[in-house]
């Protein structure tokens, strides 16, 4: 009488290299999607980060009953008193080396104008923020009303 050995269990290395090929498949499929989801996804972060920073600004003019302006540059904010050439305000937690508040890498911001809250909460002027990725171009608006309010759109 003979004996058989029972087949060993596992997979054949064709069996491997297929379902590996499959993965990569659709991995190179999927990418350019999270990809421009990706673009979208930081510039929406940091268009909705320049609206906290605008807000901030708004809250400290009506806390020091004071005006603050909120002078900006392609990458970093401040905030200043009463005029965007006034004495520089240092907010504990937000801001870095020499006072500004840096925004992601990546994006560019730019302004025609910086906006000047007062101490009831009013924009003057008001303002429209272009935030850029400057890896794909994606742009995204934060508009100051006049009102003070702060909004993040198209």
């Amino acid at each position: 009488m003979t004996r058989r050995r029972p087949a060993e269990g596992g997979y054949s290395l064709a069996e491997v290299v297929i379902t590996i090929a499959l993965i990569l498949i659709v991995a190179a499929w999927a990418m350019p999607s999270f990809l421009s989801y990706y673009r979208s996804a930081r510039v929406r972060s940091a268009a909705q980060l320049v609206s906290t920073y605008l807000n901030q600004g708004r809250q400290l003019a009506i806390k020091t009953n004071s005006s603050v302006c909120v002078s900006s540059t392609t990458t970093t904010m401040q905030f200043r008193q009463s005029t965007c050439s006034g004495g520089l305000i240092a907010v504990a937690g937000l801001v870095g080396a020499g006072g500004s508040i840096s925004l992601p890498d990546n994006i560019s911001l730019s302004t025609s104008t910086n906006p000047i809250f007062a101490n009831l909460g009013n924009a003057s002027p008001g303002a429209t923020y272009t935030l850029t990725d400057t890896v794909s171009g994606k742009t995204l608006h934060v508009t100051v009303a006049g009102s003070g309010r702060v909004t993040v759109g198209p």
